[in-house]
């Protein structure tokens, strides 16, 4: 069969189907509508694709044409929470500083018959293993040097160094700084003094205490008052720790002081107590 035959064959199957679509429309009154419905058939897949290329280039512009609008509200977003963070930071810091300042005035109360000077840190020294510091108060404001120096937990050093108006403060968590202290129910007497090894965990020691001693962990350690320089009862901290010494003859006790010596921010000095 020649391509002439075969396009004539192809054509008469397309007039037969016509004519029995056009006739079953005729048996069903839908004649005058056939060229609609098909026109229809044929369009609305073309209507669902350009439907769905119009969403998805509504989408591309939505994401891509304002993508500046997003970035910027985003950034906006990022400062404004910043600063809300600052705001509470500030907040969480004057709440602090307010609770600590109370904190010093009622201790200056219970020891009224001090006279002091309240200080703020203004600086430490990183390489100092000891947390030694300086505070905003100096030998204008009455300061001398082995003026003992407090937070409101408990004694923190004594002040080495001054100048007009600041001051450098040892703690007594140096070997440089030393006092005599009452520790447990029998009051046993002892040196208080910093310890190289010990520095690192905080802590202290108690030297020189009695061998027959009753001290045990948990007793309070405060000051005797002998000598010029601190003054009676004044805390210093707990003991951790009793062992024997070397020698046999006394034993010593490893001393937690009651001071945040590391992180302290306020504190005051003994500038008189006599």
């Amino acid at each position: 069969m020649n391509i002439n035959s075969k396009i004539t064959k192809a054509l008469m199957i397309a007039l037969l189907l016509l004519a029995g679509v056009m006739a079953y429309a005729a048996t069903t009154g839908q004649l005058t509508t056939l060229p609609q419905n098909i026109m229809g058939a044929i369009a609305v897949p073309f209507q669902k694709l350009g439907a769905a290329a119009d969403n998805k280039l509504d989408e591309w512009a939505d994401r891509n044409l304002n993508i500046d609008r997003i970035i910027r509200e985003n950034e906006q977003l990022k400062e404004e929470l910043h600063q809300l963070r600052q705001k509470q930071l500030d907040y969480d810091q004057k709440v602090l500083e307010n609770k600590e300042y109370k904190e010093l005035l009622n201790i200056v109360d219970n020891i009224s018959q001090y006279i002091t000077v309240s200080a703020s840190v203004i600086g430490r020294d990183g390489m100092d293993k000891f947390h030694s510091f300086t505070v905003d108060k100096g030998s204008s404001h009455g300061i001398e040097i082995n003026d003992v120096v407090m937070s409101a937990d408990g004694v923190i050093g004594v002040v080495v160094e001054t100048g007009p108006n600041f001051s450098k403060v040892s703690t007594i968590l140096s070997p440089a700084v030393s006092m005599g202290c009452f520790a447990g129910s029998e009051r046993d007497i002892g040196i208080v003094s910093g310890n190289y090894d010990l520095s690192e965990e905080g802590t202290c020691t108690m030297y020189y205490l009695p061998k027959e001693t009753t001290v045990v962990a948990g007793d309070l350690v405060s000051t005797t008052g002998y000598g010029t320089i601190f003054p009676e009862d004044l805390i210093v901290g707990t003991v951790e720790n009793v062992t024997i010494e070397e020698s046999g003859n006394s034993k010593s006790a490893t001393i937690k002081p009651a001071a945040d010596i590391a992180n302290v921010k306020f504190v005051f000095i003994i500038t008189d107590f006599n």
